[in-house]
């Protein structure tokens, strides 16, 4: 049970709640306490999604390795089947959740990537080789967008793991294409 209660849909700005579609994940219900953030942190969400010069796939490495770094169950539950529907394979994903950063599975790109990734979240710093091989592959946009989605991926983690946020994780794709549907507004 969460510590905070997560707020019924009619909590949420009017702009959320008519992208639900009568469904809202328990993350925002959450954070609809703060209604002063909650709306732009979503748009934030939106704009990590649907923007950027990460491919999906890259993206949702991250996510997964930022969701193990930063021990939140929620993330993980949601993000495998967004991380299904934009093409991580399940052997990724089993390599990300067991902490093999060099699994065979993930390209040489994707290996900086994850390294990258898992040493943001163990932080506070990247010693220069990790760095250097991120560089290797990854331009100036995607290094800072990588940053950007572990700040994002660390205020949810520790939203879900200090509040005690139960896992709503839905089937299939359905937060993508919300987030999708939010970004196009």
């Amino acid at each position: 049970m969460s510590r905070v209660p997560c707020l019924g849909t009619e909590a949420l700005p009017e702009s959320l709640r008519s992208l639900a579609q009568g469904r809202m994940i328990n993350l925002y219900r959450v954070l609809a306490h703060a209604p002063q953030s909650v709306e732009q942190i979503a748009r934030l969400n939106a704009a990590l999604f649907t923007e950027g010069g990460l491919t999906a796939v890259d993206r949702e490495l991250l996510i997964l390795t930022y969701a193990t770094g930063f021990q939140s169950e929620y993330e993980w539950a949601q993000h495998v089947p967004i991380s299904r529907a934009v093409g991580v394979t399940d052997e990724q994903r089993a390599a990300l959740h067991r902490g093999d950063h060099g699994a065979e599975a993930l390209s040489p790109a994707q290996r900086a990537l994850v390294a990258f990734a898992a040493a943001v979240a163990a932080g506070p710093t990247v010693d220069d080789a990790c760095y250097a091989e991120l560089r290797k592959h990854y331009d100036d946009e995607q290094v800072v967008e990588a940053l950007v989605l572990a700040g994002f991926y660390f205020l949810v983690a520790r939203m879900c793991t200090v509040l005690d946020v139960e896992i709503d994780a839905p089937e299939g794709d359905e937060v993508l294409r919300m987030t999708r549907a939010m970004s196009a507004e």
